[in-house]
């Protein structure tokens, strides 16, 4: 999976591909990970979890899409987010800094899971640590109107982020945790498991 980082003067925002980038993305010349750490060294572990049915079947399932309950503002998101014809998220922009990120990494938070959870095997990317995923308070979503593609979700107030809303259009924003598919065409399995981080600084 292609994740960047950008840290600049005035924010840190990282840049995740949940699908594969529709054209090649040229490697930036001043990505700075390499000096953090050893780049070929970097693995997104894979295993099979099938107790994680049982977690998500414990979790919260919204009764509308992630990009029907953001049209009707029934929530905010915290940067930008990009989606195909069939409403499923080809990528999206949160806030990440340096240290976040390399901690992510260090750590594997970034990894696979494959379960069986709807009477179908799914695959389960992990954005964050595992028990920040997996938190009771969070949230399923999904993509749209079929039953292959949903988002774990965690809803935080705005002053959290440091976000002000006029008292009356006030309301959470939507941090995405994890990719749950179902569908190895839109989300293959190769992509996900394949590293591709960059660190840019835009200074």
């Amino acid at each position: 999976m292609k994740i960047t980082c950008v840290e600049s003067n005035y924010a840190h925002i990282g840049y995740v591909y949940l699908q594969p980038p529709s054209g090649k993305i040229p490697h930036q010349t001043n990505c700075t990970l390499n000096q953090s750490m050893d780049i070929s060294q970097i693995q997104i572990p894979f295993d099979q979890k099938p107790e994680l049915g049982t977690f998500l079947d414990n979790m919260t399932m919204l009764p509308y899409s992630f990009r029907s309950g953001y049209k009707q503002a029934k929530f905010e998101t915290e940067y930008g987010v990009d989606f195909d014809s069939s409403e499923y998220i080809t990528r999206f922009e949160v806030g990440l800094s340096p240290a976040q990120f390399i901690q992510l990494i260090e750590s594997q938070s970034y990894r696979l899971f494959e379960s069986v959870w709807h009477n179908q095997t799914c695959h389960i990317f992990l954005l964050d640590e595992f028990d920040s995923v997996f938190s009771e308070f969070n949230v399923i979503c999904r993509m749209n109107r079929k039953e292959d593609a949903y988002l774990i979700i965690q809803f935080i107030e705005p002053a959290a982020l440091g976000v002000t809303f006029h008292p009356s259009e006030e309301k959470n924003i939507a941090l995405i945790k994890g990719l749950i598919s179902a569908n190895p065409e839109l989300y293959p399995l190769s992509y996900l498991l394949q590293p591709d981080f960059e660190l840019i600084e835009d200074k």
